[in-house]
């Protein structure tokens, strides 16, 4: 027998030995794990996913829920509009009615934080008109405008009445929301979830299937639609400011995603 035939034998005897060693001891740790359950991976542990894999049938289906509220918050903008030849009297103009404004609103029952000014400018009139100097300054404009936050909505009315009264000539909007919106979203995501169970139920009813446990759910972001209304600016007489306020209803919606078992 030549060299290259000894080492060709004896290479694939330890080649037979490595494999048999290594079905041995394939066969030990079945046996040891059969005798131990406690031996095997978390990895080979069958869970609904990969149960889920193998084919299972599913449905996913979403589910839309709303609650309407009476609001309880209005969020109003009042401020002044100033237009003076100099701009030393449209600020000293402008000065006085915002300070009226802020003393009659705080009077008014509004707290200090529920005032935040929003928007402040001064702005230089030219006349552009036709044969005019575009370059000659007519006069100056200021504007200040106050973000207020009124927790009374039944204050409202009366309150944009005193707001009018102190110099206020420009009313940019009042939105009604709820301040506190935990209650409503928690029945708004009940009514989601069972309006996903119908559709799944009647999705494997028409299937020939019954609808088996959640898989999977998901949540939107909750939704909340104020009512808002308009506003005016300018030559707003007291007459308009004192017509009531209807705060109607704001609806809270939650939409959810739902994945179901079929059986």
């Amino acid at each position: 027998m030549s060299q290259r035939q000894g080492w060709t034998r004896t290479w694939g005897m330890r080649s037979v030995r490595t494999i048999g060693a290594a079905l041995a001891l394939g066969g030990l740790l079945v046996a040891g794990m059969m005798r131990n359950p406690g031996l095997v991976n978390a990895q080979d542990i069958a869970t609904p996913e990969t149960t889920l894999a193998v084919g299972v049938p599913t449905v996913s289906v979403s589910g839309h829920g709303q609650v309407n509220v009476p609001p309880d918050t209005a969020s109003v903008s009042i401020g002044i509009d100033v237009i003076q030849p100099t701009l030393a009297e449209a600020q000293e103009q402008a000065t006085a009615q915002a300070t009226t404004l802020i003393e009659a609103l705080k009077a008014a029952g509004i707290a200090d934080e529920d005032i935040q000014t929003a928007y402040f400018s001064v702005n230089i009139l030219r006349d552009y008109s036709e044969n005019a100097d575009p370059t000659q300054i007519t006069g100056f404009e200021i504007m200040n405008q106050l973000q207020l936050t009124v927790r009374d909505t039944d204050m409202l009315g009366d309150l944009l009445d005193e707001a009018v009264n102190a110099g206020a000539n420009s009313i940019n909007g009042v939105t009604f929301y709820v301040d506190d919106q935990t209650a409503a979203a928690s029945e708004a995501r009940k009514l989601a979830v069972e309006d996903a169970r119908t559709k799944a139920e009647e999705l494997a009813a028409a299937a020939g299937l019954t609808l088996g446990p959640v898989v999977s759910i998901a949540e939107g972001t909750v939704s909340p639609m104020p009512p808002m209304y308009g506003g005016a600016r300018g030559g707003m007489s007291k007459a308009e400011a004192a017509t009531p306020v209807q705060p109607g209803s704001s609806t809270i919606t939650v939409d959810v995603s739902v994945t179901f078992e079929l059986r």
